[in-house]
Order: structure tokens, then sequence, then C-alpha cells
């Protein structure tokens, strides 16, 4: 609802400069974003680490599955990336079989050992290379395999996409989550959302990153700052409005979200 600054003169009283400068408009205080936190994938969960009205960071844990298994496999796949064993025993057995190799053809050269023989101790030596490699490729394929397994028990730890605030815990220990069910829904604060719907003849007024005062009803009260993010570029017939965006910051969560205000524009 539009209220002109005349109203607000008489209402506030005549020492109020500020108001016969604004025309004010009514809106609303909306989260940055809510979000309904789920799980990759499926599983009983172990822990939840949040409740109604906790404050979170981005990466922080909202809850951990039940993962034993992939805890026991990890231990595994990190054994298997770690061990040197393989790799040793090549690089010996091709120290081995190339001295073997070159002290053959050096008799080749002089004639003490058949060609024959000399080719078989070449042999041996280039199968112990490829040995090598081979346990090489063992050991790297073994490293992406831990990847993977990392991978799959990060998937099992449910984590803050966002710096918000919990609005409401849905789960918990020992119930069984799947992709449709969430397991907290939590609400972004900083920046709030200021929405407000204007007339059509004010489209020329609003421009994007324009600062304009916001005023949160009761009893919150006081005057805030905050930019126009977006402006609707599609009109609503039916009233003649279109909408406005305001990101209006809010670092040290003091403003709820959730609350009426009103926007003041300048007056014409």
């Amino acid at each position: 609802m539009r209220l002109t600054s005349i109203t607000l003169l008489l209402a506030i009283g005549p020492g109020a400069a500020l108001a016969q400068d604004q025309e004010r408009f009514d809106c609303l205080i909306d989260p940055g974003q809510v979000l309904e936190i789920g799980s990759a994938v499926d599983g009983v969960i172990d822990q939840v680490f949040v409740s109604r009205g906790d404050t979170v960071k981005k990466g922080d844990p909202i809850a951990k599955l039940e993962s034993k298994a992939e805890e026991a496999q990890l231990t595994y796949a990190k054994e298997r990336a770690q061990d040197e064993g393989p790799i040793d025993i090549a690089r010996s057995k091709v120290a081995l079989l190339q001295k073997a190799a070159d002290r053959a053809t050096e008799m080749g050269k002089r004639n003490v050992m058949a060609d024959a023989q000399v080719q078989e101790a070449q042999t041996n030596a280039e199968v112990a290379q490829l040995e090598l490699r081979s346990a090489q490729m063992d050991q790297h394929l073994a490293k992406l395999d831990l990847q993977r397994v990392e991978a799959q028990l990060a998937r099992r730890e449910i984590r803050s996409p966002i710096d918000g605030l919990v609005i409401t815990r849905m789960m918990g220990p020992g119930e069984y989550v799947y992709s449709q069910a969430p397991i907290a829904q939590l609400a972004q604060i900083d920046p709030l959302h200021v929405e407000v719907f204007l007339p059509t003849s004010m489209y020329d007024r609003v421009k994007k990153d324009q600062v304009l005062k916001v005023y949160p009803a009761a009893p919150v009260g006081g005057e805030y700052d905050a930019t126009v993010s977006v402006v609707d570029k599609v009109f609503d017939a039916a009233s003649d409005t279109f909408g406005v965006r305001l990101a209006l910051p809010n670092p040290e969560g003091k403003l709820p979200a959730g609350i009426d205000c009103t926007v003041g524009f300048p007056a014409e």
C-alpha cells in the first residue's frame, strides 16, 4: 500500500523533513534463501549436529550417516595405496636382471656367450622393466581407488552449503534418510531480501543497484540501507504493479526475516 508524503507528514509531524521527501510502500523482509538439506545417499542417520535456532557456517556438519562399512573400505584402500612393496621388489628385479643383461651383452661381444643366451638375458631385463611399470600402475590405480572411497565416505557427511540459521530439524539419529527426505531446513539471513510491489508508473524511477531506505515494522524499527538487486521486467496487469527485490545486509543477524516493512522512494 502506498503512503503519500503528506500522510506521513501529518502522522509524524512537521519537523520530519525526511518524510516530506519520500514516498513509502509496503514491503516484506524475507530470508535470502530457504533450503531443505538432504542426503546424497540413502542410509541410517548416526548423528545430527544441529538443532533449531543454531547458527551454521558454510561447510559445517549437519548430520552423519552410519558408515562403518565405508570406513573399513577406506582403511583397506589406504593400505593398498601406501604399499610400496611390489614396486620395491620390481625395482630390485630390474636392477639384478639389467646387470645380468649387461654382462651377457659384453660376453656376447667377446664370443664367450651364445647369442641365444644374450638375447634371453636382455629379454628378461625388458620383462622386469614391464613388471615395474605394472607395479607402478597398480599403485596409481590404488590411489585413485582411495580417492573414490574417500568421496563415497564424504557423501555420508551432510554439510551446510550456506552461512545461515537452522529453522527446523526434521530427522534425528536412528531414522532412515532417502533422497526425498530432508534432514533440516536452513535460512540464509545475510543478506535478507526485501520484496516490494510498485505501481507501473514508477518503473522508470527504479534502477538496479539503487540504494533505498527500508523501515522494519515494530518491534524491530529503525532505518536501514538496501540495494535494488532485481527489477521485474514483466508487469502484473491485474494489479498494475511490478515487483522489486532489494538486498538488505545483515552481517550480525540482528534483523529477523518474515517481518513487514516499508521502503522509502525519493518523492518526485
